[in-house]
């Protein structure tokens, strides 16, 4: 029983466990962001605006139907003139009143006279009558709206593929700063444990030595003084480690609780030299982006204007009408309709001519922007090219630093142990050895996060081989 439960425990361990390289960061990072989820909505989004806009090149069709119920009936009465037949000619005739010239009489209002009357009673009933008709329009010309809202919505894709490819590598920075981090970290704690080994040593043998009364009891509380430092170090270093686990965890979507294993950081001579490469701006998402938004604005120019040209459309239709009653007469009878509308705008007191003025402005704003902006990035990927260089030193420097650290800390042993140098000369050879290895992480993490930076100014980071490294 006890067994079973020490495998289970084992299994669980090993599960909460997670090797993790920087590509596979970058790889889950990718999936996990919830920004870059954010843009790729905003993609899907444009995608159907566009499939929208291109639906208004077709024919509309449409169907209508009106009914009506009117409990009383609509009724009046009227009286017709008469006419009759000419005996010779066979054309109709009024049957007017003639006085004895022969000329009609004419009433006071002015009519003429009939000697006859027919009486028309009319009566009309809508109790369910019923309109309904279906109609298709179609566009033929307006003014340029139409196309210049399909390519709106075209530059709206692009654009968000853009916003996509930024929110990508935006994440892939993040998850490099928080494994770097995580990397150099742990390193730090494996020094601080190697500082630490090496000062109990050191003070065991102090200890030792002054048991025997070959040292004095000061050389010993010199050497607990940092040894107690040491530990405080290794702690700090211990805590830290637990932050930079957890913030790579949270940045890869992994559980908190995860223990997460790496290699340590590796910098080769020449990877500087191999970095840099094309440092074109318009690359760049960002400068695409813009420039995406000054295309935008010209088609916003152009679907302005097209408020204020004509436009033609045609349109075809069949109505049919049922159910009315008039007087006694049912009418159940359809009919086709064919229509042409011209709309030419004469006169709106220049205000078409002010919009499209503003919408120039607004167009003139984004190239400004553009242009400023593109100063911004060469000016940041000198930047960063000048950081990469000044980190790939900075690595040089410290590991010759370190080196010969670590040679004066084996001289400063060496003479210690026989006698010929003080136990403050060994720690201070000791100390230095101990900052020179701390400044070689730092000078290498600092490599590796200039190094991504240049990537991402430079347009490199999304490519396959700067991600799978």
């Amino acid at each position: 029983m006890i067994y079973s439960l020490f495998l289970l425990l084992a299994a669980t361990t090993m599960q909460a466990q997670e090797y993790m390289t920087l590509h596979k960061a970058r790889q889950m990072a990718l999936k996990k962001s919830e920004d870059l989820k954010i843009a790729e909505s905003t993609l899907d989004k444009s995608v159907y605006d566009q499939k929208a806009a291109r639906t208004s090149y077709l024919p509309v069709i449409s169907a209508s139907a009106t009914g009506i119920y009117l409990a009383d009936d609509f009724g009046s009465e009227m009286y017709l003139p008469t006419y009759t037949a000419d005996g010779v000619t066979g054309e109709l005739q009024p049957n007017l009143i003639l006085d004895q010239n022969g000329q009609p009489l004419v009433g006071s209002d002015g009519s003429q006279l009939f000697s006859l009357y027919a009486f028309l009673p009319l009566e009309l009933s809508l109790k369910g009558a019923y309109l309904a008709g279906i109609k298709v329009e179609q566009a033929i010309f307006t003014g340029g709206k139409i196309s210049s809202g399909n390519r709106m919505a075209d530059i709206g894709v692009e654009m968000a593929k853009e916003n996509l490819d930024i929110q990508r590598m935006r994440t892939i920075v993040e998850a490099d700063k928080s494994y770097w981090l995580y990397v150099s970290v742990q390193s730090k704690v494996k020094l601080a444990e190697t500082n630490l080994y090496m000062l109990g040593a050191l003070l065991k043998g102090a200890q030792d030595s002054y048991d025997v009364g070959l040292a004095k009891r000061n050389e010993v509380l010199k050497v607990q003084v940092e040894f107690d430092k040491a530990r405080l170090d290794l702690q700090k270093a211990q805590s830290g480690l637990e932050l930079t686990r957890m913030s790579l965890c949270r940045v890869t979507g992994l559980d908190f609780a995860t223990a997460i294993k790496t290699d340590s950081i590796r910098v080769v001579s020449d990877e500087f030299r191999q970095q840099t490469g094309d440092e074109d701006v318009t690359l760049r998402p960002e400068y695409r982006l813009l420039n995406k938004n000054i295309e935008l604005e010209e088609k916003r120019i152009s679907n302005v204007r097209s408020d204020y040209l004509p436009t033609i459309g045609l349109s075809a239709g069949y109505d049919y009408l049922g159910h009315v009653e008039l007087s006694d007469n049912k009418i159940n009878e359809g009919m086709v309709n064919v229509m042409a509308n011209v709309k030419i705008p004469l006169f709106n007191w220049g205000e078409g001519r002010q919009k499209v003025a503003a919408a120039q402005v607004v167009k003139s704003i984004k190239e400004q922007e553009l242009e400023k902006n593109k100063q911004l990035m060469q000016l940041e990927i000198r930047k960063a090219k000048l950081n990469l260089k000044d980190a790939a030193l900075r690595i040089q420097i410290s590991e010759d630093a370190l080196l010969q650290a670590a040679e004066n800390l084996r001289v400063s042993k060496d003479n210690y142990d026989v006698g010929r140098e003080l136990m403050t000369d060994l720690l201070i050879a000791q100390t230095q050895w101990q900052r020179a290895s701390s400044e070689l992480i730092e000078a290498q993490t600092s490599y590796k996060l200039s190094e991504t930076e240049y990537l991402r100014v430079t347009s490199q980071l999304l490519s396959g081989e700067s991600t799978g490294k």
